[in-house]
């Protein structure tokens, strides 16, 4: 095992980085990984031709997302995932600029042995929206760019290069007409995930979510900051359930700038 070498991943693996996923239980799209490829530093491990081991390291210039850590289960416990970890860290220091994640139960003690610590908890709604209606305050969002000022406005980093991949692949893009805020979302085979949700305040990313569900119709998943409770009650009333936690956590630095009060929903879990 020794033998085997870590290298860069590309658009063309990702059909190998979806079944890797799912081999291991995660419902990954294509689109998801496409997403991937073009907005973070996807380095695998290969075995006989397949990935075996993956990870990616999304770029958001002063700091950036560490997502879809995952070895097949063969490959278990001959420490792929340690020294791929330790690639993208190294990566990170070389750069100064910190690391953020959401962890699995699996993986958060390998996280926190190389220094990871707790910055975050997030709540995973599933469900239909009983009776939604899209609201006025509600228009498609027609222009990329009017996002990325958006997201950066919010979050305080420049994750220009995620929106822009997360725009092209989404199923509907909304913004708000009485303050600031913006929602896509992203079919993903069952259902579709809502995210990110960034609103001025908790009116506008209801009025978001409310619109989304109107367009898309079906079951939605929404990725939700545990300090928003009253956006987590209100989508609890509406139809949704919590299917569960995960843990946020951040590498030198006690938080990632996109923890902040408009976060309403997460981009997706690999982005924050």
């Amino acid at each position: 095992m020794s033998a085997l070498s870590l290298e860069d991943l590309h658009e063309a693996d990702a059909p190998q980085n979806v079944a890797l996923s799912r081999s291991v239980g995660w419902k990954d799209v294509e689109s998801e990984w496409r997403v991937l490829h073009r907005a973070a530093h996807v380095r695998g491990v290969r075995h006989e031709g397949h990935v075996i081991a993956q990870g990616a390291l999304g770029d958001y210039g002063s700091c950036a997302s560490l997502a879809k850590m995952v070895v097949a289960k063969h490959h278990q416990g001959q420490g792929l995932g340690g020294r791929l970890l330790d690639a993208f860290l190294e990566e990170a220091r070389a750069r100064r600029i910190a690391v953020g994640l959401c962890a699995t139960e699996q993986g958060r003690p390998l996280y926190a042995s190389r220094g990871f610590q707790a910055s975050g908890e997030i709540a995973v709604l599933f469900g239909a929206v009983s009776g939604p209606s899209a609201p006025a305050s509600v228009v498609t969002l027609l222009d990329a760019e009017r996002a990325v000022e958006l997201d950066a406005r919010f979050s305080g980093c420049d994750r220009s290069r995620m929106v822009r991949a997360r725009a092209a692949e989404a199923s509907t893009r909304l913004e708000l007409t009485t303050e600031a805020g913006f929602a896509l979302a992203t079919d993903q085979g069952d259902h579709t995930l809502v995210g990110p949700i960034l609103a001025e305040s908790e009116a506008g990313a209801r009025a978001l979510l409310l619109g989304v569900a109107a367009a898309v119709g079906g079951k939605l998943r929404v990725d939700v900051p545990l300090p928003q409770a009253g956006f987590r009650s209100w989508l609890a009333e509406r139809g949704l359930s919590d299917m569960g936690h995960r843990v946020e956590m951040a590498h030198s630095a006690p938080r990632m700038p996109w923890q902040a009060p408009e976060r309403f929903a997460l981009a997706s879990q690999a982005w924050g």
